[in-house]
């Protein structure tokens, strides 16, 4: 363990002889420390969404009531950040039903995305699920975003 010891001693001793690799140290452990700055600020997200559903089949709401079997449908969805402003060209996906449909947002934030849908026999409801992207955002995503049930 005094071995260790005195190669630490010795270490630091060269250290104080040579103010150059000091500095050298000081500038590369500040270097590192600005890379790791910037790759955390273009890795993680800036903003999260805030997603609503306007309009489906043309009532307000995320409920759709259907009397047989299929259906088709719009919905209207707005997307806006945190602070309440509109997002444009995000690209808002929704799934479940017959496949999947997607659109792009206005510069108001709305998009206005046609889906289809079709119950089995004997099932009662069915749920779509929404998921809102852009580059600089969190991935928003909500499983139940859409009700659809029979009357």
């Amino acid at each position: 363990m005094n071995e260790y010891w005195d190669r630490l001693r010795e270490s630091a001793s060269n250290l104080k002889k040579s103010p150059i690799r000091i500095a050298a140290l000081v500038i590369l452990a500040v270097i590192i420390f600005l890379v790791m700055v910037a790759i955390l600020m273009v890795s993680s997200p800036k903003d999260t969404f805030d997603v609503e559903c306007i309009q489906s089949a043309g009532r307000d709401g995320n409920l759709v009531t259907i009397s047989g079997t299929q259906a088709s449908f719009d919905v209207i969805v707005k997307v806006s950040d945190s602070g309440g402003n509109a997002v444009a060209n995000a690209t808002v996906k929704i799934s479940g039903g017959d496949g999947t449909a997607s659109a792009k947002t206005d510069k108001e934030g709305m998009a206005n995305i046609s889906v289809s849908v079709t119950l089995e026999q004997g099932q009662q409801a069915a749920f779509l699920k929404v998921t809102v992207e852009k580059s600089g955002f969190k991935t928003y995503s909500e499983p139940n975003f859409v009700v659809v049930a029979r009357e």
